[in-house]
C-alpha cells in the first residue's frame, strides 16, 4: 500500500511539474500583442520585390520578423502579395521607419532557423528624418538589396537613383559607409498596378 501511494505521488508531481513547463514554453512563444492594428493607411513608397522563395518559407520569415520586432508596439505591418510561385511583393500601407525597414530587408535574407536563397530588391525615398542620411541620400529615390557575396549578415546596400552606393552596416561606428562604385546599379522598382488583384496576407 505504501509502494502505491509513492508512485501516485510521483505520477501527481510529474503532472504538475509538465503542466508548469508547458506554460512556461507558452509564454516564452508567446509576445505581447494589446495594440490593435491602424484603420489609417499612410501613404508611402516602400516596396520589397522578393524572388526565387517557397511561399511558406517567406511566410514563415514574414511572421517570425514580426514577432521580433512587434514586441511592445506595432513597427511593421509588412503586407505580402503573391505575384506567382516564386515572386511575392511586401509593402508597408501603414509605414515603417527607415532604420526598420533596412532591418526588414536584411531579415528577409538572413531569416532565424530558415535555410534559402532569395533574390531582394527594396525601394524607398529618403528624407532628412530618417537615419544614417548624408547629403548624398537624403530626398533620393534609393534602392536596399544584400548581395549574394555579402559575408557580414548585419547591414543592407543601398544605391541611390542616380547610382552612388553606400553600405548601411547596423553596428555602432559603420551605419554608413560609402563605395567607390555601387555593387548593383539602380533599377526601376516594380509598378504598383501589378499588383491589383492579387492575393494578400497582412501580418503584425
Amino acid at each position: 500500500m505504501k509502494t502505491l501511494l509513492i508512485i501516485g505521488g510521483i505520477i501527481v508531481v510529474g503532472f504538475i511539474l509538465k503542466s508548469c513547463i508547458s506554460n512556461n514554453n507558452s509564454k516564452n512563444e508567446s509576445r505581447p500583442n494589446n495594440a490593435e492594428m491602424p484603420t489609417e493607411k499612410i501613404k508611402n513608397d516602400k516596396i520589397v520585390l522578393i524572388e526565387n522563395v517557397k511561399l511558406e518559407d517567406l511566410k514563415n520569415a514574414l511572421q517570425k520578423f514580426c514577432n521580433n520586432y512587434n514586441q511592445e508596439n506595432l513597427r511593421a505591418l509588412p503586407l505580402l502579395t503573391i505575384l506567382s510561385e516564386n515572386k511575392f511583393v511586401v509593402t508597408f500601407p501603414h509605414d515603417t521607419d527607415f532604420e526598420t525597414y533596412c532591418y526588414f530587408v536584411n531579415y528577409m535574407y538572413y531569416p532565424n532557423d530558415i535555410i534559402y536563397k532569395p533574390t531582394i530588391k527594396a525601394w524607398v525615398s529618403t528624407n532628412q528624418n530618417d537615419n544614417w542620411m548624408t547629403n548624398e541620400i537624403v530626398n533620393k529615390k534609393v534602392m536596399l538589396f544584400i548581395p549574394s557575396e555579402d559575408k557580414d549578415y548585419d547591414n543592407v546596400y543601398l544605391t541611390t537613383s542616380d547610382n552612388i552606393g553606400y553600405k548601411m552596416g547596423f553596428a555602432m561606428g559603420e551605419e554608413k559607409q560609402k563605395l567607390n562604385n555601387p555593387i548593383q546599379t539602380y533599377v526601376e522598382p516594380i509598378k504598383l498596378e501589378e499588383l491589383n488583384g492579387k492575393e494578400e496576407i497582412q501580418y503584425k
